[in-house]
């Protein structure tokens, strides 16, 4: 069985050799406690490890401890961080912090006493430039409303006629497109029966069958169609009647359709009642 000494790792600092005596670490978190009126209870906000200290008592000893003395002194003075060997945690880059005290005695000859104590380096960083998402939509969105300010602070009342022309032409084509396809389902129906008329019904037909209410429906349909071609034809005429009508270079129009809305302008117009 190995003995626990076996496992210690010969010390030094910088390179330079010494014996232990002994030491002491501190470890542990850095927390921030919040403490609030009329309450019992504190918040403890955890702000991240403690840094690792630690205090070493060391030796030197031997024939030559003078040179060794004066050496381990020139790696204590040697500003920024150094590597130290710790017989207990092995090795880490660490920082003299502090004075670091030393004594020779006459009844220990040979040897040399030194305690120090250091900081654990750790690493310089920097912070990362990122994007701001909140505060860039903030600044684009304070800037679209700024530009919709100004696309709008000369609009006014002057353009209405023009909105209300579009907007009765608008509704206009829309109806006239719900004409059109009406007559395209009409006539997608007119056509399938007239598929059917082209067979043999003559079963369907013979006496004391339902071919009488078929006979009626063809005749409904018939006259349907006639309303609705007569229909058509007068639509047609208003139309072309409609050919007649221009618009002027101030898009004011010639001819409108009677509402009960009143006129916006007392511009000349023509008017005529398509029925």
């Amino acid at each position: 069985m190995s003995n626990w000494k076996d496992n210690l790792r010969p010390a030094s600092f910088r390179g330079i050799p010494f014996q232990v005596d002994d030491d002491e670490g501190t470890f542990g978190r850095r927390v921030q406690v919040h403490e609030y009126p009329n309450r019992d209870k504190p918040y403890t906000e955890n702000l991240g490890r403690a840094t690792r200290r630690f205090t070493i008592n060391a030796y030197l000893i031997g024939d030559d401890f003078f040179e060794a003395r004066d050496r381990l002194i020139a790696a204590i003075d040697t500003t920024g961080p150094g590597t130290l060997v710790h017989p207990y945690y092995g090795e880490m880059a660490v920082c003299i912090d502090g004075e670091v005290r030393v004594s020779h005695s006459g009844r220990e000859g040979r040897m040399w006493r030194v305690s120090f104590s250091v900081v654990e380096a750790g690493e310089l960083s920097f912070p990362t430039a990122g994007v701001a998402t909140g505060q860039t939509l903030i600044s684009s969105s304070s800037a679209l409303n700024d530009r919709i300010g100004e696309a709008f602070a000369h609009v006014g009342l002057k353009s209405l006629p023009d909105f209300a022309q579009a907007g009765v032409l608008a509704r206009t084509k829309s109806m006239i497109n719900n004409v059109t396809k009406a007559f395209d389902t009409i006539d997608s129906g007119i056509t399938a029966a007239s598929r059917l008329l082209h067979g043999d019904i003559s079963v369907i037909l013979k006496s004391g069958s339902s071919g009488k209410n078929l006979v009626e429906a063809i005749q409904r349909m018939w006259r349907a169609g006639r309303r609705t071609a007569q229909d058509a034809s007068t639509l047609a005429q208003q139309i072309k009647t409609l050919s007649g009508v221009t618009l002027g270079n101030d898009l004011a129009p010639r001819g409108v359709w009677n509402t009960s809305f009143a006129p916006i302008n007392k511009r000349s117009i023509f008017k005529f009642n398509p029925a």
